[in-house]
């Protein structure tokens, strides 16, 4: 059966929004930079989740209007990004964001454009922009240059029956969305350290985890147990991410 962003996150919230890794501030410089993105545009975060990257946006004092489908990741936006009034969370999806017309200047997508159906979103993307918007659609890569890091994804494609965090990136249906337009895409390297049970969080985030009371949860803990203190130093592991940007004008 195939997997709904209506659903699949559904009691993983909890522990998407405390564990999964935040995004570059380079991002922000890099659009600057790149398109001129200034305090006056709007920007529509679309498939917001739990609202990460729109913080990102938030915290540098740009509008942002987050679309979210999930009931359970949108309360956790709402609470996450409460100090920020001007904030609007909607209960939309890329097809039907439920924005007015020929009203946002850069449209976001973080981690979530897998789960769009590109022809529909493209129509929809246009319907909203304003003459001379971007789209940039972003993923953080989790890299699988070390060992410990090599040791982790083997155990993600243990649990995994199918393997999301390998399928994110599909260049054709990228292609869909932004041709005929040039894309231009980037790499910004990051990475961060977490404590045993922060590694358990960041594992338990992905739809594919079992949690705990269910099936297979105890072996997960002893599996991600024995692989920490392999590596682990001064009570943390690494993880290196490459998070990777497409971005083009929308036609």
């Amino acid at each position: 059966m195939k997997q709904s962003p209506l659903t699949t996150f559904t009691n993983h919230s909890d522990d998407y929004q405390k564990y999964r890794p935040g995004y570059p501030e380079a991002i922000i410089t890099y659009l600057e930079s790149n398109i001129g993105l200034d305090k006056e545009k709007s920007v529509a975060d679309v498939g917001a989740g739990t609202g990460i990257f729109t913080e990102l946006l938030l915290k540098n004092n740009y509008h942002v209007q987050a679309i979210e489908p999930n009931q359970e990741m949108r309360i956790k936006a709402e609470v996450l990004l409460d100090t920020y009034p001007d904030l609007k969370i909607i209960n939309g999806t890329a097809e039907n964001t439920g924005l007015e017309a020929g009203k946002v200047d850069l449209i976001t997508v973080a981690q979530s454009f897998h789960w769009f159906d590109p022809e529909k979103t493209r129509e929809e993307f246009k319907r909203i922009a304003r003459p001379g918007a971007y789209v940039l659609l972003i993923w953080n890569i989790l890299q699988d240059k070390s060992s410990f890091l090599q040791k982790y994804h083997a155990l993600k494609n243990n649990y995994a029956k199918r393997r999301p965090h390998l399928e994110k990136i599909d260049n054709a249906k990228i292609a869909r969305l932004l041709e005929p337009c040039k894309t231009i895409s980037q790499e910004i390297y990051h990475s961060r350290s977490l404590h045993e049970q922060e590694l358990l969080g960041y594992f338990r985030s992905s739809s594919y985890s079992p949690l705990e009371g269910e099936e297979g949860y105890p072996e997960l803990v002893e599996e991600l147990h024995k692989i920490f203190e392999e590596h682990q130093q001064n009570g943390t592991v690494k993880l290196e991410y490459d998070a990777k940007l497409y971005l083009a004008p929308l036609l």
